[in-house]
Parts: C-alpha cells; structure tokens; sequence
C-alpha cells in the first residue's frame, strides 16, 4: 500500500479466508514498512493532478519499478501466491476518474505470481465515488461485535466508516471526511523542509487563529453530502499556498497550528453532520498515521464526546492496517467475491473489484 500520504511502502503478508457467510479470518505472517526518500516523494508530487497518458506512462513505470525494488527482498522470503497493490494515487475525482501508478508487471514478472490492482475504476464505471475503500474490511472486522462502531483512518485523506451492531454491508456508511495528515504534513515540508511535523514539534508552538479556521470550514467538501471522496488535488500543495497567500500575515506556526484544528473539526463536523444523528455511538476506533501525532489527538478527544480506542486494541496494527486491506481486496477478488460497499460509493451495483496482471 502507497497511500495519500506519500511516505512509505507499507506491505504486509498474511493467510485470508472469507466463507459463504462472510466469516472472516486472517493471520498477518509479517508486515514491513519501506520510507520513501526525498527523490520519490517529490517525483509523485510532480505528478499529482496529471492525467496526460505519456505522463501516466511515465510514473506508472518509476513506481512499478521502486515498488519492486523496495519489497524484493521482504517478499522474497515467503512463498506467495498472490501480491495485492493498490499504486499510488496522482489523480481522483468523485465519480468521473482515479489514477492509481506503480506498474503491476515489475512485481508479477519478478516474482512469477498475479499481481491484482485497480481496485476503484469498476466502482467509477458504476456512477461509484470509487473510495472510500476500508468501510469494507471495517465491516468484515467489526459486523458481529454487539457495538455501533465508528471507524476513522487518518491518513493523507480522513474517513470514517459506520458499522452498526450485527449488520449487513447494505447498513454500512462511508465516506472520505476531508484532510488527514495531507496538509499538515505538506505545511511541515514548506516551512522547515520536514517530512511531518513529528510529535507535533511545529504545530505546539502555534496558536488557533479564529478567521483563517472559518475560511477553511467553508470549503464546500467539508459539509457536502455523502457519498464523497477527496485527494491530494483538493487537500494537497495548492491548496496550501492559496491558504498561505490569504493569511501571509500569519506565523508559520500559527498556520500549521490551525490545520491541525481544522483536520479535527472537519471530523467532527461531518460524524455530528451525517452519522450521530442516526446511531448512537458506541467507540470511536482511530487508525492511520495522524495517530502518531498528539496535538491532533488531542483535538479530536476534545471535539467528540464518543470513548476513542486505537485500532491495536483490536490487534490490528495502525501502519498496516491499509496494506491488510489490500490483501483483503485482492483476495476477494480471485475468490470472486463482490468487494465494493455502494451503501458508501452510491455505485449502482455490488461488484467485484480489481483486475489481474499475470505473469509475462
């Protein structure tokens, strides 16, 4: 998995299986994370919002090719029979298209195993937002406990998932919230020339500024409807330097300091907005990277009144819990079994998503 946060590859090998009565087990044999340096991180961002096929051509076949080079000798010590990847995302939009690269042929000929990718096009052709893709291991995890869960990964992107007690995947809901870790983390690498703004090291010395928090509250996906899914065209390096410009009389960590916030109260605009006014919730389960960072934390414990828990306490480690999901999506895929949630993406039909690289 190479999400919207741009930093790492994260893999993880694991034994699936999923019965006609979507029973679901799993055993994660071993999960490892590759960082991406500074070269790849700012190939991708280079090529963030581009659709033109040379172009596409072009970073599909660099990433296929790190892709490979990073998870060689990890995956080589295992006998697989499958490699699930979701590529990375340069281009999406709600309904109309998703661009995920990372050549799949690089790892199948490698490795002489299908390779299963494109998890969101299918979902797209059926008038499908084509992500959020996670409420679908959410439920499979969480559809027998007796809790209505909430769900919120906090990576690049934020999103939620609903699972009701003892539902179907009709009953789940979805969606993409706005910013996860996206701004801040583009706000760090501007100003100090950071990855991430680590342990909240920038974003403590700032304070919340009032005007600039009510202009980022009025952007028009924050409070849309579902279904809906964002990216990095939205919520990326663009959107940072118009936010910049207007508030240029700002400190550098006042203006971080207020993402930070504003990533919060999306989330808690959205859960008061679209979800606690039908279920009672019962724990908020946060999972993603923006678990590592204490002041956003710290805001969304005090804009929720909802007991939280870190997806660990469900054994799920939080890095990898995307990579798991890809497993999961893949599997499903060569088991044919219907793998999209249109309770989420407003797609027409349930289907089987992926397609399948073999082996030249």
């Amino acid at each position: 998995m190479s999400g919207t946060s741009m930093d790492s590859l994260d893999c993880c090998v694991c034994e699936l299986s999923i019965d006609s009565n979507n029973r679901f087990k799993y055993k994660v044999i071993s999960q490892k994370s590759f960082d991406f340096d500074n070269s790849i991180i700012n190939k991708i961002k280079k090529n963030i919002g581009r659709i033109k096929p040379r172009d596409i051509k072009e970073i599909d076949d660099f990433l296929g090719k790190i892709f490979l080079e990073l998870s060689r000798d990890f995956l080589s010590e295992y006998s697989l029979d499958y490699i699930s990847m979701h590529g990375q995302t340069i281009y999406h939009k709600d309904r109309e298209r998703s661009i995920q690269v990372g050549n799949p042929a690089y790892l199948s000929n490698a490795f002489k195993i299908p390779v299963i990718y494109d998890f969101r096009s299918a979902d797209i052709k059926l008038n499908g937002t084509g992500a959020p893709l996670m409420p679908y291991l959410d439920w499979l995890i969480f559809k027998d406990y007796n809790k209505d869960i909430l769900t919120l990964n906090l990576g690049g992107i934020s999103n939620v998932s609903m699972i009701p007690k003892k539902s179907k995947v009709d009953d789940v809901i979805g969606f993409d919230v706005g910013p996860g870790m996206s701004l801040i983390d583009e706000c760090s690498n501007k100003f100090w020339k950071s990855k991430c703004d680590y342990n909240g090291k920038y974003s403590s010395k700032g304070e919340i500024k009032g005007n600039m928090l009510n202009y980022l509250m009025d952007n028009t996906f924050i409070s849309k409807k579902p279904p809906k899914s964002t990216g990095r065209q939205d919520f990326g390096v663009d959107y940072i330097n118009e936010v910049i410009d207007r508030y240029s009389n700002l400190s550098n960590f006042d203006i971080i300091r207020t993402f930070v916030k504003f990533t919060s109260k999306s989330i808690k605009l959205n859960i008061e907005k679209f979800i606690s006014n039908n279920y009672d919730i019962d724990e908020l389960i946060i999972s993603g990277g923006g678990l590592n960072h204490p002041i956003l934390i710290n805001d969304i414990k005090k804009d929720l009144d909802i007991p939280i828990r870190d997806i660990i306490d469900y054994g799920i480690e939080s890095k990898f819990k995307e990579s798991l999901l890809m497993a999961v999506l893949g599997y499903s895929k060569i088991k044919n079994i219907k793998n999209n949630v249109p309770s989420v993406t407003g797609a027409s039909d349930n289907i089987v998503l992926g397609n399948i690289y073999e082996p030249q």
